[in-house]
Protein backbone atom coordinates (compact mmCIF):
# COMPACT_ATOMS: atom_id res chain seq x y z
CA UNK A 1 0.00 0.00 0.00
CA UNK A 2 2.89 2.45 0.48
CA UNK A 3 4.25 1.94 -2.71
CA UNK A 4 1.14 3.37 -4.29
CA UNK A 5 1.89 6.66 -2.23
CA UNK A 6 4.52 8.43 -4.31
CA UNK A 7 1.75 7.76 -7.63
CA UNK A 8 -0.90 9.16 -5.82
CA UNK A 9 1.23 12.23 -4.59
CA UNK A 10 2.62 12.70 -8.50
CA UNK A 11 -1.17 12.52 -9.79
CA UNK A 12 -1.88 15.40 -7.07
CA UNK A 13 0.92 17.87 -8.75
CA UNK A 14 0.58 17.21 -12.41
CA UNK A 15 -1.71 17.32 -14.93
CA UNK A 16 -2.83 14.10 -16.21
CA UNK A 17 -3.47 15.08 -19.70
CA UNK A 18 0.06 16.63 -20.68
CA UNK A 19 2.42 15.78 -17.31
CA UNK A 20 3.05 18.97 -16.41
CA UNK A 21 2.52 20.60 -13.21
CA UNK A 22 -0.75 21.43 -12.16
CA UNK A 23 -1.81 24.94 -10.00
CA UNK A 24 -0.79 23.42 -7.07
CA UNK A 25 2.48 22.84 -8.14
CA UNK A 26 3.02 25.86 -10.00
CA UNK A 27 2.48 28.16 -7.19
CA UNK A 28 4.87 26.27 -5.13
CA UNK A 29 7.69 26.42 -7.26
CA UNK A 30 6.60 30.05 -8.24
CA UNK A 31 6.69 30.73 -4.37
CA UNK A 32 10.43 29.05 -4.25
CA UNK A 33 11.45 30.93 -7.31
CA UNK A 34 10.18 34.10 -5.52
CA UNK A 35 12.04 33.67 -2.78
CA UNK A 36 15.40 33.29 -4.66
CA UNK A 37 14.42 35.98 -6.86
CA UNK A 38 14.37 38.17 -3.79
CA UNK A 39 17.35 36.86 -2.46
CA UNK A 40 19.54 37.72 -5.94
CA UNK A 41 17.83 40.97 -6.56
CA UNK A 42 16.41 39.05 -10.02
CA UNK A 43 13.46 39.67 -11.61
CA UNK A 44 10.76 36.70 -12.59
CA UNK A 45 7.90 36.78 -15.29
CA UNK A 46 4.74 35.24 -15.05
CA UNK A 47 3.21 34.45 -18.69
CA UNK A 48 -0.24 33.36 -19.35
CA UNK A 49 -1.16 31.99 -22.61
CA UNK A 50 -4.33 31.01 -23.65
CA UNK A 51 -5.39 29.14 -27.29
CA UNK A 52 -7.59 31.54 -28.40
CA UNK A 53 -11.01 29.69 -29.91
CA UNK A 54 -10.01 26.49 -29.26
CA UNK A 55 -13.46 25.39 -28.34
CA UNK A 56 -13.72 25.40 -32.29
CA UNK A 57 -10.73 22.91 -32.41
CA UNK A 58 -12.56 20.71 -30.54
CA UNK A 59 -15.18 20.74 -32.45
CA UNK A 60 -13.75 20.28 -35.86
CA UNK A 61 -11.53 17.67 -34.25
CA UNK A 62 -13.66 15.97 -31.19
CA UNK A 63 -11.94 16.07 -27.85
CA UNK A 64 -9.41 13.08 -28.42
CA UNK A 65 -8.25 15.54 -31.12
CA UNK A 66 -8.28 18.90 -28.91
CA UNK A 67 -6.60 16.57 -26.26
CA UNK A 68 -3.62 15.91 -28.74
CA UNK A 69 -3.58 18.87 -29.74
CA UNK A 70 -2.76 20.04 -25.78
CA UNK A 71 -0.20 17.52 -25.68
CA UNK A 72 1.59 19.34 -28.42
CA UNK A 73 1.17 22.49 -27.32
CA UNK A 74 2.80 21.39 -23.90
CA UNK A 75 5.93 20.21 -25.88
CA UNK A 76 6.21 22.92 -27.61
CA UNK A 77 6.59 25.24 -24.57
CA UNK A 78 9.12 22.80 -23.22
CA UNK A 79 11.11 23.42 -26.38
CA UNK A 80 10.93 27.09 -25.77
CA UNK A 81 11.93 27.99 -22.14
CA UNK A 82 14.95 26.74 -19.94
CA UNK A 83 14.57 23.63 -18.15
CA UNK A 84 15.31 25.83 -14.89
CA UNK A 85 11.63 27.38 -15.95
CA UNK A 86 8.40 26.58 -15.10
CA UNK A 87 5.12 25.15 -17.41
CA UNK A 88 2.03 24.13 -15.78
CA UNK A 89 -1.58 23.23 -17.29
CA UNK A 90 -3.32 26.32 -15.80
CA UNK A 91 -6.73 25.46 -16.95
CA UNK A 92 -8.51 24.13 -19.79
CA UNK A 93 -6.46 26.19 -22.78
CA UNK A 94 -4.53 28.28 -20.30
CA UNK A 95 -0.77 27.53 -19.45
CA UNK A 96 1.40 29.02 -17.07
CA UNK A 97 4.92 29.91 -17.45
CA UNK A 98 7.71 31.21 -14.94
CA UNK A 99 10.63 32.59 -15.68
CA UNK A 100 12.92 32.84 -13.58
CA UNK A 101 16.29 34.74 -12.91
CA UNK A 102 15.74 37.49 -15.22
CA UNK A 103 18.24 40.26 -15.53
CA UNK A 104 15.74 42.66 -17.80
CA UNK A 105 12.54 42.38 -18.87
CA UNK A 106 13.52 41.95 -22.57
CA UNK A 107 14.24 38.50 -21.77
CA UNK A 108 10.68 37.86 -21.24
CA UNK A 109 9.90 39.45 -24.31
CA UNK A 110 11.99 36.72 -26.25
CA UNK A 111 10.01 34.08 -24.50
CA UNK A 112 7.11 35.16 -25.60
CA UNK A 113 7.80 35.99 -29.21
CA UNK A 114 9.51 32.47 -29.14
CA UNK A 115 5.97 30.94 -27.79
CA UNK A 116 4.00 33.09 -30.54
CA UNK A 117 6.20 31.77 -33.13
CA UNK A 118 5.95 28.30 -31.96
CA UNK A 119 2.38 28.63 -31.51
CA UNK A 120 1.76 29.59 -35.07
CA UNK A 121 3.06 26.71 -36.90
CA UNK A 122 0.58 24.13 -37.77
CA UNK A 123 -0.01 21.45 -35.43
CA UNK A 124 -0.29 17.88 -36.75
CA UNK A 125 -3.50 16.19 -36.09
CA UNK A 126 -5.07 13.04 -37.05
CA UNK A 127 -7.68 14.77 -39.83
CA UNK A 128 -5.49 17.65 -40.74
CA UNK A 129 -3.06 20.42 -39.71
CA UNK A 130 -4.47 22.78 -37.12
CA UNK A 131 -3.52 26.59 -36.61
CA UNK A 132 -4.11 28.25 -33.47
CA UNK A 133 -4.08 31.44 -32.01
CA UNK A 134 -2.82 32.58 -28.58
CA UNK A 135 -2.97 35.28 -26.01
CA UNK A 136 0.01 35.79 -23.41
CA UNK A 137 -0.39 38.03 -20.65
CA UNK A 138 2.88 38.72 -18.89
CA UNK A 139 2.96 39.81 -14.90
CA UNK A 140 6.66 41.09 -13.95
CA UNK A 141 8.68 40.26 -10.23
CA UNK A 142 8.90 43.07 -8.40
CA UNK A 143 7.55 45.58 -10.93
CA UNK A 144 3.73 44.48 -10.61
CA UNK A 145 3.04 42.20 -7.55
CA UNK A 146 5.04 41.00 -5.15
CA UNK A 147 3.36 37.33 -4.52
CA UNK A 148 2.50 34.29 -6.62
CA UNK A 149 -0.83 35.20 -6.34
CA UNK A 150 -0.19 38.87 -7.48
CA UNK A 151 1.37 37.66 -9.99
CA UNK A 152 -0.72 35.15 -11.62
CA UNK A 153 -3.78 38.14 -11.38
CA UNK A 154 -1.88 40.53 -13.14
CA UNK A 155 -0.89 38.20 -15.99
CA UNK A 156 -4.24 37.31 -15.99
CA UNK A 157 -5.51 41.29 -16.23
CA UNK A 158 -2.30 41.23 -18.86
CA UNK A 159 -3.78 38.11 -20.89
CA UNK A 160 -7.23 40.04 -21.23
CA UNK A 161 -5.74 43.10 -22.54
CA UNK A 162 -3.39 40.88 -24.98
CA UNK A 163 -6.92 39.18 -25.92
CA UNK A 164 -9.08 42.32 -26.65
CA UNK A 165 -5.85 43.49 -29.20
CA UNK A 166 -6.15 40.86 -31.30
CA UNK A 167 -4.76 37.21 -31.83
CA UNK A 168 -0.66 36.50 -31.34
CA UNK A 169 -0.03 38.95 -29.52
CA UNK A 170 1.06 39.13 -25.78
CA UNK A 171 0.31 42.61 -23.40
CA UNK A 172 2.68 43.43 -20.58
CA UNK A 173 0.88 43.97 -16.93
CA UNK A 174 2.56 47.11 -16.32
CA UNK A 175 2.57 48.92 -20.02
Amino acid sequence: MDEQAPAAELDAFHDALTGLPNRRLLDDRLAQVLHAARRRARQVAVLLMDLDNFKQVNDALGHAGGDGVLREVAARLARCVRKADTIARHGADEFALVVADLQAEAGCRRVAERLLRSMAEAMPSAERPVALAVSVGISMFPADAGDGEGLLRNAGVALQRAKQAGHNQFAFYGK
